[in-house]
């Protein structure tokens, strides 16, 4: 079983790299390694999937049984320099739930 390697470098640097190659797309699991928070991953995808005037990624692919969801590279090295920027993606509505205490 080989082990891929993924990297992720500053937002002025060349981005996701998955075994030394620059992938088009990423998987929803080796996205949540280069961010690093698999929280702030599925808050990307809930603004992809349900606020389309500000998706923070693009998928490519959505995950189906037996397929696993791909995500653009380049929308979540955006997404990412947004990040760095201080930007936060949107709450999911379980979270808003808990922070503004909803039923």
């Amino acid at each position: 079983m080989s082990t891929n390697r993924i990297a992720v470098l500053p937002p002025s640097s060349p981005g996701i790299v998955v075994n030394g190659i620059r992938p088009l797309a990423v998987t929803k699991k080796q996205a949540g390694i280069a961010l690093g928070s698999v929280k702030t991953l599925q808050r990307m995808l809930w603004s992809a999937r349900h606020r389309p005037d500000d998706p923070w990624v693009k998928i490519v692919r959505e995950g189906k049984p037996g397929t696993e969801c791909l995500i653009d590279t380049a929308s979540l090295e955006a997404a990412y320099a947004r990040l760095y920027r201080g930007e936060t993606p949107p709450l999911m509505p379980s979270e808003q739930k808990a922070v503004f205490g909803g039923n």
